[in-house]
């Protein structure tokens, strides 16, 4: 079923959204789950909270790229998830990669006047992304977005785990670099 009618379904409340949404991105939601938790249960558990946090959510939202919404929610009901299991410890193939960026990445966890400034540092996370090379930008996403480790996005996009290296930590430290110029709070 194509998403506008997926999305429609939603509008006019018909739960054959929830189904045609399951059927539809169910693999890929339980994959970017699977990157963040390693617990078959937190996983499916995961999945089942994102299409219903979708379907509390369409209406009033209408998502221009389903696949993407879904993928965002997942994601974020993953982190949630995994931030609860690891209050006291830290174990997860997403660590390594949030470490990695801990020198550029700005504190927003403040009060609601920070709201303002989570949302031009999201515009600029953006912009930054459209100026890198295809390479640069693919390689960033995958391994910052969908916690992927270093070889599975070489053997992904058939290049040599050095070059994904070194993409990787030219694209931080330049990110780092515009940070620091654009003025946010490192």
């Amino acid at each position: 079923m194509e998403d506008e009618k997926i999305i429609e379904l939603s509008f006019q409340r018909n739960e054959e959204a929830i189904g045609q949404m399951q059927e539809k991105y169910g693999g890929l939601c339980r994959s970017v789950i699977k990157r963040v938790l390693n617990d078959d249960r937190d996983t499916e558990e995961c999945a089942s909270d994102t299409f219903l946090r979708a379907w509390n959510a369409i209406p009033p939202d209408r998502p221009k790229s389903l696949k993407a919404y879904l993928a965002k929610i997942a994601r974020n009901l993953a982190i949630d998830k995994y931030s609860y299991n690891t209050a006291a410890g830290r174990s997860s193939a997403l660590t390594e990669a949030f470490e990695e960026l801990d020198f550029c990445i700005c504190d927003l966890s403040g009060g609601p006047e920070d709201s303002i400034d989570e949302q031009a540092f999201r515009s600029f996370i953006n912009g930054f992304l459209r100026e890198q090379t295809q390479d640069a930008r693919v390689y960033f996403i995958r391994r910052y977005w969908y916690g992927e480790s270093i070889r599975e996005i070489a053997d992904a996009c058939g290049a040599g785990q050095e070059k994904v290296k070194s993409s990787l930590f030219r694209t931080r430290n330049k990110l780092h670099d515009s940070i620091k110029r654009e003025g946010f709070m490192i």
